[in-house]
């Protein structure tokens, strides 16, 4: 009889625990996912990573639609009070905009009319920064970073237009992506000319946000 339990144990040590083994993908009715290959139905599922976590390989919630939105559509409430942005040029006042409130989206284009990209300079290099220039509030983007021919030199205004360039900062994207978007680094901050008539960005909840940045002057 000894010898019978004794096979008994280690038939049920090789099928549950492969003797000395963790046990995968087996519910074990606790409150957090135990790591294993399934979802063991705890509160977490470490299958679907943190909106924080989202490293541009996944769609958060409260991500914006890959089109843009019919005006007043739904939208859902993990969007609730996000910003979609929809076009290529720097200055987000030229392009489509969106914002989800009370479950409908709302379309806040402006209607600015935007100087075209091809009335920027070719290049980064070829930008005469600190220079007078009479395209004002023209924004251009560039691998290197942004130049804008503004009036507004970190908040304190000038008599006359100049190119002012600037880099968004370590690891930031350029050119410059759009509200909305998937983003990797969770709380980074990005300068994209938000004292000199542009936007700063941060990467809040998975996605780029505006980021309000106090001025001096």
């Amino acid at each position: 009889m000894r010898f019978a339990k004794s096979l008994v144990g280690i038939g049920a040590c090789a099928f549950f625990f492969a003797c000395g083994g963790a046990i995968t993908g087996i519910d074990d009715g606790g409150t957090n996912d135990d790591g294993g290959t399934n979802n063991d139905g705890g509160a977490n599922n470490d299958s679907s990573p943190p909106l924080d976590a989202c490293s541009g390989n996944c769609t958060p919630p409260n991500g914006c639609p890959v089109n843009p939105p019919q005006n007043d559509a739904t939208c859902t409430a993990a969007q609730d009070q996000v910003r979609c942005e929809y076009g290529t040029n720097p200055d987000p006042n030229c392009n489509e905009q969106f914002f989800c409130t009370q479950g409908h989206w709302q379309e806040q284009t402006t209607g600015t009319i935007c100087l075209p990209q091809s009335d920027c300079p070719a290049s980064y290099a070829q930008v005469p920064q600190n220079q007078d220039c009479t395209e004002t509030n023209l924004q251009c983007d560039y691998p290197q970073g942004e130049c804008i021919c503004t009036m507004s030199f970190g908040g304190v205004e000038k008599t006359t237009p100049a190119w002012d360039c600037f880099q968004p900062g370590t690891g930031c994207p350029s050119p410059r992506p759009d509200l909305g978007t998937i983003c990797a680094t969770p709380n980074q901050q990005c300068d994209y000319g938000g004292c000199m008539g542009g936007i700063d960005l941060q990467c809040k909840d998975g996605i780029w946000q505006e980021l309000v940045t106090p001025c001096p002057g």
